[in-house]
C-alpha cells in the first residue's frame, strides 16, 4: 500500500511539473511575441509566403497593400520587391513586382492608384500601378538628386501629391526634405521643394521660431486635421505643415519623447472614426497586425510606432501631438515599420487626402494640427 502511495506521488509530481513547465513556456512564448495593453486587441491580419520582410501600408478600394523588400539593398543595386493586394480578409488576391527595393507605397485617394517608390538610399525611381487593370508604369527622378539620398514616404492632399528626400548626404546645406510632384511628363518624375533640411519652424513647446537641422527625413501623414506631418526618425521629431506649398505655409515641430527621453518614430497614422482598425507590419517577424479597441477607437487620436534600435524600440502607442509624448499601447514588437488605420466600410484611400481645411475627404475629425 506505501508503495502504491508512494508511485501515485511521484506520478502526482511528475504531473505538476509538467504542468508549470507547460505553463512557463507559454508564458515565455506570449512575453517574446507583441502584448497589447487592456482594451486593446491583437490579432495576426496576415503573414509574408515567399515575399518576406514587409515594410509600407496602404489600403482602397476595399484592399490592403503592403510592400515586401525582399532583403533588397536601399540603393536598388540588385533585387526585386513584392506589392501584395489583399482582401480584407487577409487573403492574397493580387501580386505585382517591382525593381529594387519599395520603401513608399500610398493609394492616391483621387485616382485610385498605387504609387510605390522605390531605393530610399540612392537611384530612386517610382512605379504607379493601376489596381483594376493590373498595368504599372515605371518613372524616373531627376538625376543626381538635389539632396544626393533617394525618395520615400508620398502623401496625397487637395494641394497636391508629396514625396520625402531620404537619406540627405549633403544635410545641413539647404536642400529639400519634403517635395512636391509637378508632373510626370516623359517619365521623369517633376518636382518642387516645399520644405527644406533648415526651414523655419515655430516650436510647439515654447512657441518660439527655430531652424530646423533634418538629417533624417522619413515618413509623411496627413494629422487628424487634415495637414500634412513629417516625422524625421533620428532627429526624433515631427513637423507639422499647414497649407503645404502655399504663401500662407506654416511649419510647426515637435520632438517626440518616451517616458521622459526623447525617442524616435516611424509610421505614424491618425484614427479618422470610431469604427476601424489599425495595422501594424512588423518587419522582421514578416507578420502584418491588426489592432482594434474595446468601445471603438477615439476619432481624431494618433497612433505612432517606435522602431527597432530606438530607445524604446518595438512599440505603438499614441502620440501627443501637441507635445510630442508617446504613450505604448502595444509592446513587444520586432521592428515595426508600417502603420495604418482603416475605417470600417471606408470607400477609397487610406489617411491621404486632405482638404487643407481641418479636415480631408475621408472624414478625419479632431485636433487642429
Amino acid at each position: 500500500m506505501a508503495m502504491l502511495t508512494s508511485v501515485a506521488l511521484r506520478s502526482v509530481v511528475v504531473g505538476l511539473v509538467a504542468v508549470l513547465l507547460a505553463l512557463g513556456t507559454s508564458r515565455t512564448g506570449a512575453a517574446a511575441g507583441p502584448v497589447a495593453a487592456p482594451g486593446y486587441d491583437l490579432t495576426t491580419f496576415a503573414t509574408g509566403g515567399r515575399s518576406f520582410n514587409p515594410d509600407s501600408v496602404t489600403s482602397g478600394g476595399g484592399h490592403i497593400f503592403v510592400g515586401y523588400q525582399n532583403a533588397t539593398p536601399p540603393d536598388g543595386s540588385a533585387g526585386t520587391s513584392t506589392i501584395v493586394q489583399y482582401g480584407m480578409d487577409g487573403k492574397v488576391t493580387r501580386t505585382w513586382t517591382v525593381a529594387g527595393k519599395n520603401d513608399g507605397l500610398r493609394l492616391d485617394p483621387f485616382t485610385g492608384k498605387l504609387w510605390a517608390t522605390r531605393n530610399e538610399d540612392a537611384n530612386p525611381a517610382l512605379t504607379i500601378i493601376d489596381p483594376k487593370t493590373g498595368n504599372k508604369t515605371d518613372y524616373s527622378f531627376p538625376a543626381p538628386t538635389p539632396h544626393g539620398g533617394g525618395y520615400d514616404d508620398i502623401a496625397f492632399t487637395r494641394q497636391g501629391t508629396f514625396i520625402v528626400a531620404s537619406n540627405p548626404t549633403t544635410a545641413g546645406a539647404h536642400v529639400p526634405a519634403v517635395q512636391r510632384v509637378t508632373g510626370l511628363a516623359g517619365g521623369v518624375v517633376g518636382l518642387e521643394p516645399i520644405l527644406y533640411d533648415d526651414s523655419t519652424a515655430i516650436d510647439r513647446s515654447s512657441g518660439k521660431t527655430t531652424n530646423l537641422a533634418l538629417s533624417d527625413p522619413d515618413s509623411l501623414w496627413i494629422t487628424s486635421g487634415g495637414n500634412l506631418a513629417l516625422t524625421a526618425q533620428a532627429d526624433r521629431q515631427v513637423i507639422f505643415i499647414k497649407h503645404p506649398g502655399s504663401q500662407s505655409q506654416r511649419n510647426e515641430v515637435v520632438s517626440v519623447k518616451a517616458a521622459g527621453a526623447a525617442e524616435e518614430l516611424d509610421d505614424s497614422a491618425a484614427v479618422k472614426s470610431r469604427q476601424g482598425f489599425l495595422l501594424v507590419v512588423d518587419h522582421d517577424t514578416n507578420t502584418i497586425y491588426k489592432l482594434t479597441k474595446d468601445g471603438g477607437f477615439h476619432s481624431g487620436q494618433t497612433y505612432s510606432e517606435a522602431p527597432k534600435g530606438s530607445p524604446v524600440g518595438g512599440v505603438v502607442g499614441t502620440l501627443d501631438t501637441r507635445t510630442g509624448n508617446l504613450s505604448p499601447v502595444v509592446t513587444g514588437f520586432i521592428n515595426p515599420t508600417g502603420l495604418l488605420f482603416v475605417a470600417t466600410g471606408e470607400p477609397s484611400g487610406d489617411d491621404q487626402g486632405d482638404s487643407g481645411d481641418g479636415g480631408d475627404q475621408n472624414n478625419q475629425q479632431g485636433g487642429n494640427d
